[in-house]
């Protein structure tokens, strides 16, 4: 069996599907050695190398009665089926994509009666959808795309993103590799990942959502492994008690942004690194923004309405999410330590979230959306400051940082599944690993609702961004 190729990111229009929705579509096309059809149904959106089309509706054409023989002695859609899918698309302001698959591994190619088809379907096609529309073939490794626009335009389609353990990226013929960075500065690591998996690395855009203990950390591992770009989220200020966790903080230092700190270290470990800084929560329009342009989030903020940002935008865009913390109760009164947990919760689009999980309390939620003094003003009970140590948020980071660097270079072992939740208990060195699960009526794993359905205009981001 040939090898999955490893291909880095790659600039222009791509299409991003769910590990739900590739397993459903390669299943029906990749089952025997015959030809079969499908419509895909997707959004469109901003992407961070280019715009993107999310996969929203995956219609199966049945052999023999969707996918038949065509006059010109190639299978094709029946008129019938391409019309409902065609009026469909049109209803729900959707992309129309037309799906087949051709032999071999990873490499692919429309033929020349597929771009004929195209051409005599179609720009009419396009016009009366008035939305995008295309065709995809794809082999197991590999996929090209053809899309059509109302206004006459044309684009190939660079990629295919499939989000599932391993992220895997299809293109029409295996990427090359650049041959490493010329000093040598990422070899060791290059041995590990390949040079195709250190470049990734680098075109990669990732977001930080809080930028305290466990924040902190993950933003120095992430420059120092060579990601390229960093979007860091962080609306607090740094005070004295926050000098033991915040990596190379001084006391010249109490009272700046946490975005200052994050923002000298990531490019005192990396200085080629590209970042942009919000002074905001998460939940501010202009972090909502960046990070629907963002290739993975890793959510180091614990506050509900944080939490329900992440979810959200992760389920809108289809973009990974890592939620970590630490929690380690001490009871203010006998000084007793309870169980120590340092949590990792990778989630996939579609496959369980903090949501559906019972991680976002409802009232906790409503309570964190006002603005800062009218939250003071709604807790009845003043809070007690929650103990907090660097090595444990070390934990959380680390494992973290793994998970993805694995995934993002697709390393992981494919054979137990979808990533688990990590829960370690340093105190007992006892770990769990958790599968989640989505909850039917979940509004944010539901592909009928929030799951893909991006937004219907381009964000429009605001001036307090930073880009330095």
């Amino acid at each position: 069996m040939a090898s999955r190729p490893m291909n880095p990111p790659a600039s222009g229009w791509s299409l991003t599907m769910t590990h739900d929705q590739w397993e459903t579509l390669s299943g029906h096309l990749f089952g025997d050695s015959d030809a079969h059809g499908a419509v895909l149904l997707a959004g469109t959106a901003p992407g961070p190398r280019g715009l993107r089309l999310l996969g929203r509706e995956l219609l199966l054409a049945q052999d023999g009665k969707d996918y038949v023989t065509s006059i010109h002695g190639r299978h094709a859609l029946d008129a019938a089926f391409v019309r409902d899918a065609a009026e469909r698309a049109h209803q729900k302001g959707l992309a129309y994509l037309s799906v087949h698959n051709h032999g071999g591994r990873s490499r692919v190619a429309f033929s020349q009666v597929d771009l004929a088809s195209h051409q005599r379907g179609y720009p009419a096609l396009a016009q009366l959808t008035g939305q995008t529309v295309g065709g995809l073939v794809f082999t197991p490794y590999a996929a090209a795309g053809d899309l059509w626009f109302p206004d006459g335009s044309r684009s190939d389609l660079a990629e295919v993103n499939i989000l599932s353990s391993n992220l895997l990226r299809l293109r029409p013929t295996p990427a090359r590799a650049s041959c490493g960075h010329e000093d040598g500065r990422y070899d060791r690591q290059a041995r590990l990942f390949g040079d195709a998996g250190q470049e990734t690395l680098g075109q990669l855009r990732v977001a930080v959502v809080g930028l305290g203990g466990v924040g902190s950390v993950l933003v120095e591992l992430l420059a120092r492994n060579g990601v390229g770009r960093l979007v860091l989220i962080d609306n607090d200020l740094v005070d004295v008690t926050n000098l033991p966790r915040l990596i190379s903080a001084e006391l010249s230092d109490i009272g700046k942004p946490k975005t200052e700190l994050a923002v000298r270290n990531a490019r005192r470990a990396n200085p080629d690194i590209k970042l942009t800084t919000i002074n905001e929560r998460a939940e501010h329009p202009t972090a909502k923004d960046e990070l629907a342009l963002v290739d993975w989030i890793f959510l180091a903020a614990d506050g509900p309405a944080a939490r329900y940002t992440a979810t959200e935008v992760g389920s809108r865009f289809l973009v990974p999410v890592t939620q970590m913390g630490v929690k380690i109760p001490v009871d203010p009164d006998s000084g007793d330590v309870g169980l120590i947990h340092v949590a990792t919760r990778p989630l996939l689009p579609g496959r369980g979230c903090l949501w559906c999980s019972g991680f976002i309390d409802p009232t906790d939620l409503a309570v964190d959306l006002h603005p800062d003094r009218e939250r003071q003003t709604a807790r009845y009970v003043a809070g007690v400051p929650a103990a907090s140590v660097i090595g444990f948020n070390t934990i959380a980071a680390a494992e973290a940082l793994n998970h993805f660097t694995l995934a993002a270079t697709g390393l992981h072992d494919e054979s137990n599944g979808p990533p688990a939740w990590i829960l370690h208990r340093p105190r007992t060195n006892e770990r769990d690993h958790i599968l989640p699960r989505p909850r039917p009526d979940c509004d944010f794993c539901n592909p009928h609702e929030l799951l893909g359905q991006g937004r219907t205009t381009a964000p429009q981001l605001a001036a307090q961004r930073v880009v330095r």
